[in-house]
């Protein structure tokens, strides 16, 4: 018997575009995910300008909002000189994660699951924690690539500040787990 939307576990999955994020969510539907009582939020971060910040998100479909790329000319060199800019590098980014996040709710469909699918704007370390805290988020998985003591304490850990910052229990799977 499948329980109503509003009464399923809400477990958000981090996905940050790598082989490895991939593994963890096939790891997590097999091992954790139970569809009939479990809503699926799919979660990537691109960095983004400021104009952009915030989420875009789509139920497996058409995004409820959308962004596009700034069209000042229908010529397709004009185009891909902005897609090289590193300016709109994060518009290109966007693409991809939408993509593949469209791709795994197809896949959660196929299972009779619900899911819906979130790209965030800016830095995952600051975005993830209000994103669980926002949305009353039940679980959230995330991997660990395994950054060395050294990397941890300059550039810092996404997965260990969600931790620290998260409301809801987080799983931090390591890759060498999956």
């Amino acid at each position: 018997m499948s329980v109503p939307l509003d009464q399923r576990r809400r477990i958000a999955i981090a996905y940050d575009g790598t082989e490895d994020a991939t593994k963890l969510f096939k790891w997590a539907i097999d091992n954790i995910f139970r569809p009939q009582s479990d809503h699926i939020i799919l979660l990537s971060a691109v960095s983004g300008g400021e104009q952009r910040r915030g989420s875009i998100t789509s139920n497996g479909g058409s995004p409820r909002r959308r962004l596009s790329l700034p069209m000042t000319s229908a010529r397709p060199s004009e185009v891909n000189e902005m897609l090289n800019d590193p300016s709109h590098k994060d518009l290109a980014a966007s693409d991809v994660a939408k993509q593949r996040l469209q791709d795994m709710a197809r896949e959660l469909h196929t299972l009779n699951a619900t899911s819906e699918e979130h790209i965030l704007w800016g830095d995952p370390k600051v975005l993830i924690p209000k994103f669980t805290t926002n949305h009353s988020v039940d679980l959230l998985i995330i991997g660990s690539r395994g950054l060395s003591k050294v990397r941890k304490v300059f550039v810092g850990s996404v997965s260990e500040n969600c931790i620290h910052e998260c409301p809801c229990p987080v799983l931090v799977v390591r890759n060498t787990t999956i």
